[in-house]
């Protein structure tokens, strides 16, 4: 089994929590990370604005972190930025942002041209930083511009919740999610599908660890991943379509 390891939702405002976790996994033995960088998080300042992050992540990717864009905002425009939002979402974008994800699936529901805007404001961002960039991940894997649009703007790779696609050759491969929610009222860490889920994984040929910020508290996440990294071995996303040697 191989698996793939990303931390999501990285954005200015909670890089040094997010360096936290880099080191804590890499003493767990990760070697090949990915990070998911939102560039405006719910509305804040682009991440070209602070040369402290961007330095961050050059360092990170000289070590052989892939940079993915993970959105824009990672919230729905219409609470970003009110009324200078013009996308039209439809019932279903509606319905899961409301019910689902907390508002944070900005994609999902609009129109193409809303979603190539979008993706259009987030690439801009990161250009302006100069840093590599891997690929392209949806916030809440719910919605993404057209394949075509985003192989037009040069973008490699693209993930969605249960596959892997390599858009410059139409490749695809199935990568099931191992993934924590929040439950409860104090919002604990909880695997999600549990440990039947987790025994399925494990016999899989190829998964993805999806962390995001706060799941790392109170150990348990820990314990699930000492299992995953002695079961099987840490791969890039690149790696999958041979687009990054593996490392040595």
């Amino acid at each position: 089994m191989r698996f793939l390891l990303a931390l999501h939702d990285v954005w200015p405002g909670n890089f040094p929590l997010a360096a936290d976790y880099l080191a804590r996994l890499r003493s767990l033995g990760a070697q090949r990370i990915a990070l998911l960088v939102v560039p405006a998080y719910h509305g804040a300042p682009p991440m070209d604005a602070s040369a402290e992050f961007v330095a961050w992540l050059r360092d990170e990717s000289g070590r052989g972190t892939e940079l993915f864009l993970h959105g824009y905002h990672h919230w729905m425009g219409e609470l970003a930025r009110r009324g200078a939002f013009r996308g039209r979402r439809n019932a279903w974008g509606r319905f899961v942002n409301r019910h689902l994800v907390e508002n944070e699936a900005e994609f999902s529901g609009l129109p193409r041209a809303a979603q190539a805007g979008i993706l259009a404001e987030g690439l801009a961002a990161w250009r302006r930083t100069g840093l590599p960039l891997a690929g392209f991940v949806a916030p809440t894997w719910h919605g993404a511009p057209a394949p075509s649009r985003m192989r037009a703007e040069g973008i490699a790779l693209w993930e969605t919740r249960f596959r892997l696609h390599h858009l410059p050759t139409a490749r695809a491969r199935f990568v099931p999610p191992l993934a924590w929610g929040k439950s409860g009222s104090g919002g604990k860490p909880t695997l999600l599908g549990g440990t039947a889920w987790l025994a399925a994984l494990l016999r899989a040929p190829l998964i993805k660890v999806a962390l995001h910020p706060g799941d790392l508290e109170g150990g348990a996440a820990e314990s699930v991943l000492a299992r995953v990294f002695a079961a099987g071995e840490n791969a890039g996303y690149g790696e999958v379509f041979g687009v990054t040697a593996p490392r040595r």
